[in-house]
């Protein structure tokens, strides 16, 4: 497995010394670094890191909590700046790929209009849950394997699976969960997203690995375990990041 450390583009001077640290130890295989609108500022710190260490990348592009939505055509011209930033954030580190969410509310068909129109280069569209986290009045787009079909039939594309989301969509929906996550293996991921959660959820809350009910001796056994793996999990600290050490650990000890 290669494990991704989730981060912000805003968390450059919170771990400033923790990165290049935890990589070179061997802590971690690449960053994954969600662009956060207007950050522009924050990429010369990053690059640092590509340059000097020779630290990878891969991109998580905004989403609905930030302001950015593709399935609402209003949000459109906002939609296409947002992504021309994190275009930026993609050349100048060389990223592999880019992450997507399809949108909340909406038409999925608008999704793929504006995938379309915006372009993002070796993009990953991500499934959802089917609500975000509380709030079972807004429904996420992408949620069901039936749209992430759609997506990538509509819109040349690769999948990241995240797991959690997919467990509670199979949880709102009436399905079993690790029957359900199976399903959406079919689709070939090219990386994957993974956290804990009650295994009984509908909402995600992105636990720490072993602080929910998954059985993760029989998610590994189900997806790819050769792909990019992000640990999308809380960090305990501002400043330390030897919490995910543990977190991998735990992962390897989950392979037999």
């Amino acid at each position: 497995m290669k494990f991704g450390l989730r981060l912000l583009s805003t968390d450059n001077e919170t771990y400033i010394w923790e990165i290049p640290r935890l990589f070179e130890n061997g802590g971690f295989d690449y960053v994954e670094l969600r662009v956060i609108p207007d950050t522009l500022d924050k990429l010369k710190f990053w690059k640092i890191l590509k340059e000097n260490h020779n630290v990878p990348f891969v991109l998580h592009a905004p989403f609905s909590s930030l302001g950015v939505n593709l399935s609402e055509e209003s949000k459109f011209e906002h939609n296409k700046e947002m992504y021309e930033q994190t275009k930026t954030y993609m050349r100048e580190l060389e990223a592999e790929y880019m992450v997507v969410h399809g949108g909340v509310e909406g038409d999925i068909k608008e999704t793929v209009r504006q995938l379309n129109l915006i372009n993002p280069p070796n993009m990953l569209i991500e499934n959802k849950p089917f609500n975000p986290p509380g709030n079972s009045e807004i429904r996420c787009r992408g949620a069901v394997i039936d749209e992430i079909k759609f997506i990538r039939e509509e819109h040349p594309c690769g999948f990241c699976l995240d797991i959690a989301h997919a467990i509670c969509t199979a949880n709102h929906i009436g399905k079993e969960p690790y029957e359900y996550l199976a399903e959406f293996q079919k689709l070939k991921p090219h990386a994957y997203h993974i956290s804990d959660n009650p295994i009984d959820s509908d909402y995600d809350g992105h636990n720490n690995l072993g602080k929910g009910g998954y059985d993760f001796e029989k998610i590994l056994k189900i997806i790819d375990t050769d792909k990019n793996i992000t640990l999308e999990t809380p960090k305990n600290s501002n400043f330390s990041l030897d919490y995910f050490a543990g977190e991998v650990e735990f992962l390897k000890s989950k392979l037999g």
